[in-house]
């Protein structure tokens, strides 16, 4: 660290006597000994990476978080032997803030919270992550908020559903007696008039659909998986998206890498988690923005993912996305991407988000491509999901 004590110190050495010289150094060996004791009373792991992604310093709670061997020689562990779930080298490479919550079911199950920040250039880049064992909490809060809070939710969504729902049956009802009435006629631009109507009735269908599944979302029911293609689900989740993304003039790629095969899930719930996902990113990239989709596999997973060139979040409001009634949008509720995680969770798997101030947001929807739920990492690992 430049002008550190330290430097100053061994700049004025050979102007220093042997016994000054011994007082300083037993003043750094204090504070040395001060900052560690410090250091490993924290509850909180706190690690240090050089920018591979090596582990050059962590304390004792990280050492238990992580499961790290006793014995390890800084410099020779990557994080991302103990922990999967998250692409630590590119966030590393990039010089990327991230956060996120993560499971992890070896040697123990625990819910890890972490935050990665980049350092200061020094003597080469580094990043600081610090994990949170937030298993206790998480059991905790779960309780609070998806009874109570989900809920009000529910009784509010039934009222406004009903209330919706009564005048979408009668304009069904209608629909089906004027294109009855319709096909006894005849004329020209009859055609025209039936194809109107049948936009109108599947229109009607949609909002009846959108209003029921609103209802699954915040009344839970219980997961039914049965194998399906992750190709189709992500189509049938985005269709109801394309009409205002053609209105937005919102360009959308979208990537699905080949051999992708049946994922064990609740089809109605992942296409409402990736409806979430896909309006997020479609409200965040803006008129005329770009919305990138990609689908693969990684390993025992399978990703969806969903990239913007919208505004991004502010590290100070990253970790706290997810949680109920929290939105950076302006008329936001939060509710989307707690909806989200419930049903990861549910299915075993997790929603990774990441973002940086002015280049956009990445949300990440993983799911086991088969039921098992522990994986052993090479050497002494520990499957970790976020």
């Amino acid at each position: 660290m430049k002008n550190s004590f330290l430097e100053k110190l061994l700049e004025r050495a050979p102007r220093v006597g042997a016994a000054e010289l011994h007082t300083h150094f037993s003043r750094l060996a204090e504070e040395k000994g001060f900052l560690e004791t410090l250091f490993n009373t924290l509850q909180e792991g706190v690690t240090v990476l050089d920018s591979a992604g090596r582990l050059i310093y962590w304390n004792r709670a990280a050492q238990r978080l992580l499961h790290l061997p006793e014995a390890i020689e800084p410099g020779t562990w990557s994080l991302q032997r103990s922990l999967r779930g998250v692409d630590w080298r590119a966030c590393l490479q990039e010089r990327r803030s991230s956060s996120g919550t993560m499971e992890v079911n070896y040697p123990e199950h625990r819910i890890l919270q972490y935050a990665l920040v980049p350092l200061g250039e020094g003597e080469g880049p580094k990043h600081v992550a610090v994990f949170h064992d937030a298993t206790r909490e998480r059991a905790e809060a779960k309780s609070a908020v998806e009874t109570g809070r989900a809920e009000a939710l529910t009784l509010l969504a039934a009222e406004v559903a009903h209330e919706i729902g009564n005048p979408l049956n009668s304009l069904h009802l209608q629909l089906q007696v004027m294109e009855k009435d319709l096909r006894n006629t005849t004329g020209r631009g009859l055609e025209k008039i039936l194809g109107s109507l049948e936009v109108c009735r599947q229109e009607v269908k949609r909002l009846d659909g959108l209003v029921a599944r609103f209802l699954k979302a915040l009344r839970p029911q219980a997961t039914q998986k049965k194998p399906e293609s992750a190709e189709l689900v992500l189509e049938e989740g985005l269709a109801p998206l394309q009409a205002e993304l053609q209105d937005r003039k919102i360009w959308v790629e979208k990537e699905v890498a080949p051999g992708i095969g049946p994922v064990p899930m609740d089809r109605d719930q992942v296409q409402q988690a990736i409806y979430n996902l896909g309006r997020n990113a479609m409200q965040a990239a803006g008129e005329q923005g770009l919305v990138r989709i990609g689908l693969q596999k990684e390993g025992d997973y399978v990703v969806w993912e969903f990239r913007d060139n919208g505004p991004g979040i502010r590290q100070e409001d990253l970790v706290h996305v997810g949680q109920p009634f929290f939105t950076t949008k302006h008329g936001g509720t939060g509710l989307g991407l707690m909806i989200v995680q419930r049903i990861a969770r549910e299915h075993g798997g997790d929603l990774q988000i990441q973002s940086m101030p002015g280049k956009g947001t990445t949300a990440r929807f993983r799911l086991p491509v088969s039921e098992k739920r522990v994986h052993l990492l090479e050497g002494k690992g520990a499957e970790a999901k976020a």
